[in-house]
């Protein structure tokens, strides 16, 4: 048996997929885990958390050889670890960092309730997955825990004192960054190798950080911003700001994505995305995701190879594919669950 948060799986027998990858999507109101075929639409495996865990699953992350997914659930105050070759859980991620002496009466997610967890909300993994890095927003000092896969433990805690509740690791450098969404206009970034603070980046005033990706010529730093709806670049080495882009979107919360290929940017802003060209910053198309009665964020993921977005939203609770050479909708929205929002790409070995 595996202590901890127990998790009620459902196989669902599919055809074999012609995509190499599935999408992974989590369901804060229902509670569950879903692996979604993104050619059909169609449910392949899923897994519900009990409710009375509070098992809101928040955000994953998925190992570089596809094997394994960590999911988090801020008041159960754990992360699930689950075999992606089976969709059984295997293990928990439990903690006394993701505690806190006093229930905080802000601590709100879907519906605001008073809880003692420290909020393990963010998750990312380094670059070669041997440690997992998790948000600790709510915690006396706010921070990031470390978690060494290897040892199925945690080993650490880096202090940051400023507080947000997303991770993004630099696929080439190896940088964390952890924007701080809801205390300050800025970005902390941490060296993986030495687990300690190298950076604060200064963002504009009202830019409220929230979304991180990495892609461009140089592998600039893309970062979505929730308050004003503007989407910033960065330099990879010296982290000053290049350009600050105003998309002709909603100013309202979401997340980037930067393609594979790095040739696009998609910033979600509310019910709209924006394509960028990730070589000239010019904006490319402005899409719409659901009808107006919606609202909530926008998750955006690109396909492998770059040419299918895929947005996650969060009011509708369902998935819209555009393809990227017309710039249109692929099919009907796939619905996914309330709430939905968080997730992956998983890639696919040859099967």
């Amino acid at each position: 048996m595996v202590k901890g948060l127990w998790l009620l799986g459902l196989l669902v027998a599919q055809p074999a997929l012609a995509q190499d990858y599935t999408i992974i999507a989590l369901s804060h109101t229902d509670n569950k885990i879903s692996e979604i075929d993104p050619g059909n639409g169609r449910t392949l495996r899923e897994f519900v958390i009990p409710r009375e865990w509070y098992g809101e699953p928040h955000e994953a992350a998925i190992s570089p050889d596809a094997r394994t997914l960590y999911v988090s659930v801020p008041y159960a105050k754990q992360v699930l670890v689950l075999d992606l070759e089976t969709f059984e859980q295997t293990g928990v991620i439990e903690s006394e960092f993701f505690s806190r002496p006093a229930a905080v009466r802000r601590f709100a997610r879907i519906g605001e309730r008073a809880s003692t967890s420290s909020d393990p909300h963010g998750l990312a993994l380094n670059r070669d997955g041997s440690k997992l890095y998790i948000t600790a927003e709510f915690a006396q000092v706010p921070g990031v825990v470390v978690y060494d896969v290897a040892s199925g433990t945690v080993v650490n805690k880096i202090d940051t004192v400023i507080a947000g509740n997303y991770l993004w690791v630099h696929p080439t450098t190896g940088r964390l960054y952890y924007p701080a969404r809801n205390d300050d206009d800025s970005v902390v970034v941490i060296d993986t190798h030495t687990d300690s603070v190298v950076d604060v980046i200064e963002m504009h005033d009202g830019s409220r950080p929230a979304g991180v990706d990495f892609g461009g010529p140089r592998g600039e730093v893309w970062i979505n911003g929730d308050g004003d709806g503007s989407v910033t670049v960065i330099d990879p080495d010296t982290h000053e700001v290049i350009d600050v882009l105003r998309p002709p979107t909603e100013q309202s919360s979401g997340r980037v994505a930067v393609s594979p290929d790095g040739r696009y940017v998609a910033a979600t802003h509310g019910r709209e995305v924006s394509v960028i060209d990730a070589h000239t910053r010019e904006v490319l198309s402005t899409l719409r995701t659901t009808p107006d009665e919606f609202s909530g964020h926008g998750f955006p993921l690109f396909s492998p190879d770059s040419n299918t977005l895929h947005i996650m939203n969060e009011g509708a609770g369902d998935l819209v594919t555009f393809d990227l050479s017309t710039m249109t909708q692929i099919g009907e929205a796939t619905p996914l669950g309330g709430a939905s929002f968080g997730g992956g790409i998983r890639r696919l070995r040859s099967r």
